[in-house]
């Protein structure tokens, strides 16, 4: 394999001047380093990464931990990390997984941006450090070291209950997603709290849990309108993709959609303007999230002690399901 000392034997330039040319000094001219570039091309020669940043005490990547990828959901969050990501010259890794977090533990990466609830609480605090801090999407870890960029989930539901009750529901059921989820529950206590704000009595068995897909939504709610004898006026839904399950089962039983009963979802993903009905629903900037989390990892990996996050914002979108 070529070195760096057969580069600078082919450019006839001494090896210090090969490797300032090869990484970029403006202490060599422009013609220099276009000589030592084009000998480095004609034996094949390639700098060797890890070594460079091994010197750097730097990997350059930052890794994006994922509990896994169904759904539309994350497209927007990506490419917003990503955007930043490219922009301080970083590269990015992202890892989708139940149980195996090596990237992380072995600390590959030098930050990391976590939306996975199978990660726990104890492990981000152990390895969140300097070296490589922690910036949370799924709940809230105190520490020097790691930052929550969260939604204002129960902002966002406080907004669908106060649309409902304006339309008059005086019975209003809410379909959940699997209990370990931070978002999910986040929408469900800002549920709870709202309709105890409003005076509406919340019947516990007006409660469906669903998986947050569409499949998980349509099967939970076919269960449920078969289990019951009456029903809500309007359900409350957790995520896009449940209340659109959620409307098929209503559909397929022959009922109307919002005229017996109403559904308001959660993220505005892409698809939620274009479902019959089209659905009122709460929109996540979800491009902007992905943004202000990498801004804020970087922060951080810059040593700075008092970073500041900024609210992701939430737009109530209304459309014809309510």
């Amino acid at each position: 394999m070529p070195t760096l000392k057969d580069v600078a034997k082919r450019a006839n330039v001494s090896i210090a001047t090969a490797s300032y040319a090869i990484n970029g000094s403006k202490l060599i001219t422009p013609e220099t380093k276009n000589k030592v570039l084009v000998a480095a091309k004609e034996i094949g020669y390639h700098p060797n990464g890890s070594a460079k940043n091994l010197k750097k005490n730097r990997s350059e990547i930052i890794g994006l931990f994922l509990s896994g990828f169904t759904g539309p959901f994350f497209n927007e969050l990506l490419e917003g990390i990503q955007d930043v990501v490219i922009e301080r010259g970083y590269e990015m890794v992202v890892c989708a997984t139940v149980d195996r977090h090596r990237l992380l533990i072995e600390k590959h990466v030098d930050g990391a941006i976590i939306l996975n609830y199978h990660i726990t609480d104890q492990l981000i605090e152990d390895l969140a450090s300097s070296r490589m801090p922690i910036v949370l999407l799924d709940r809230k870890v105190e520490g020097p070291f790691t930052k929550n960029v969260l939604l204002p989930n129960e902002a966002g539901i406080e907004q669908s209950v106060e649309h409902l009750v304006k339309k008059g529901h005086k019975r209003i059921g809410f379909i959940a997603g699997a209990i370990d989820s931070y978002d999910g529950e986040t929408r469900l206590k800002g549920f709870l709290q709202a309709m105890e704000k409003h005076q509406i009595r919340f019947l516990p068995e007006d409660l469906i849990r669903a998986d947050f897909t569409e499949l998980s939504g349509l099967l939970s709610m076919k269960q449920y309108l078969e289990d019951q004898q009456t029903y809500p006026t309007a359900f409350i839904s957790a995520n896009d993709e449940m209340a659109m399950g959620a409307i098929k089962a209503v559909q397929e039983k022959g009922m109307s959609v919002p005229n017996d009963i109403a559904f308001i979802g959660f993220d505005d993903i892409a698809l939620a303007q274009y479902f019959q009905p089209p659905l009122t629903t709460v929109r996540v900037l979800k491009k902007q999230w992905g943004m202000e989390a990498a801004e804020t990892l970087f922060e951080l990996l810059e040593g700075k002690k008092h970073v500041q996050v900024e609210p992701v914002p939430i737009e109530f979108i209304s459309r014809s399901s309510t």
